[in-house]
């Protein structure tokens, strides 16, 4: 019996190469395949596709130009169309809309499809999403607003209009940003793992570890950025207070509050440690929440500060705040990567200075040119053309 041929298969990257030799050394297609062992139907193939191999703009390290696979539903552009009608109007879409679309419209071929399997429901299912990845689809977390997309960029238009109306002459560095974040130790899972046949319960109280608030703050153009106000678990006056917050770390500025959230009184510390960061009459830019843009808070900017305070448009900071637009998401991308490099930790307080120290190291990381970007998207100037 002869010995069976080693299979191997070959990047776009390398495909290209050999094509590239073959024109170089002028040999016959069976010498060259000879010599670079590549069987002579896989070379044939290459040939083919040679225009298709030397223009693609997939990733050469790739193994195929994509695109092998056909789907089995002859009603694939209707069923795209369904779905991109859904998305455009911000509607929820998940594979059992799509299951309805086909009951509704195609049910003859959806009833001949599900008589065809031993599990018509997994298998309809492991269908539409395929389908769905293939047209581009990712599965996301729904981000919930009160407001469509169209109407948020015309509210980010028409604030950042105003705003450069008001605030042109201001240097880059005397805009500043302000929003808080939670930062969790660890955070529970949507699924486990869990064995076969096992229960999948879990103890209703290991949830979050713990939680804190950091308060970050950015200026428009400087490479510099503000310290974080971190807002701990615990009791003004109380153990937390007294004992633990002066053995955090240096440069940045710690409080304490019930629900470890922002409230009035943090609010007026974090007003009152920006003195040292303050160059000029600033622009103090925050969103509608109640303790932010109190009459006391903007009279205590005006006052202590000598500076503006400027509420952002009410539901809009997903697209008008720069924080929330380039820099919270990173932010959130860095702190999780930072969690798998951490030595687990047992008490309380070991929790609140790793997520401290976790933050402290996220922010740092934090470009200034990512800054920069999402100031300009969150409020182009009226000569700016987002895309």
């Amino acid at each position: 019996m002869p010995a069976s041929r080693l299979q191997r298969s070959y990047s776009l990257g390398e495909k290209r190469e050999l094509l590239i030799k073959f024109d170089a050394l002028g040999w016959s297609s069976r010498k060259f395949c000879a010599e670079f062992l590549v069987p002579r139907a896989t070379w044939a193939r290459w040939r083919k596709l040679r225009a298709k191999l030397t223009t693609t703009q997939r990733n050469l390290k790739r193994r195929s130009l994509s695109g092998q696979g056909k789907t089995i539903i002859p009603f694939k552009n209707e069923l795209l169309a369904f779905m991109k009608d859904v998305r455009r109007e911000e509607h929820i879409l998940t594979s059992m809309h799509m299951v309805t679309y086909m009951t509704t419209h195609h049910k003859q071929w959806l009833d001949q499809y599900k008589a065809t399997k031993k599990d018509p429901c997994k298998a309809i299912l492991g269908l539409c999403q395929a389908f769905a990845r293939r047209q581009r689809f990712s599965q996301r977390v729904p981000c919930h607003s009160k407001m469509r997309e169209p109407d948020l960029v015309l509210v980010r238009d028409e604030f950042a209009a105003k705003f450069w109306g008001k605030y042109s002459d201001y240097r880059p560095h005397d805009i500043i940003n302000v929003d808080e974040t939670a930062v969790y130790y660890d955070m529970p899972p949507g699924k486990i793992w869990a064995e076969i046949g096992g229960s999948s319960k879990t103890d209703k109280t290991q949830k979050h570890s713990d939680r804190i608030t950091a308060v970050l703050s950015c200026r428009r153009m400087v490479c510099k950025k503000l310290p974080i106000l971190f807002i701990v678990h615990g009791t003004p006056g109380g153990t937390i207070d007294t004992n633990e917050l002066s053995t955090y770390p240096s440069g940045h500025y710690y409080d304490v509050q019930e629900s470890g959230w922002m409230d009035s009184r943090v609010w007026k510390a974090y007003l009152s440690m920006l003195p040292p960061y303050i160059h000029g009459p600033s622009v103090i830019l925050a969103d509608n929440f109640d303790a932010h843009v109190s009459q006391e808070s903007a009279e205590a900017i005006a006052g202590d500060l000598h500076s503006i305070l400027e509420p952002l448009p009410p539901n809009s900071t997903s697209i008008c705040q720069p924080l929330d637009v380039g820099v919270m998401g990173p932010f959130k991308r860095i702190l999780r990567m930072l969690w798998l490099e951490e030595t687990p930790v047992n008490s309380a307080a070991e929790k609140r200075l790793a997520m401290i120290k976790r933050s402290i190291k996220a922010w740092n990381m934090i470009t200034p040119d990512a800054i920069r970007r999402s100031f300009e998207k969150a409020l182009p100037r009226p000569e700016m053309h987002i895309i």
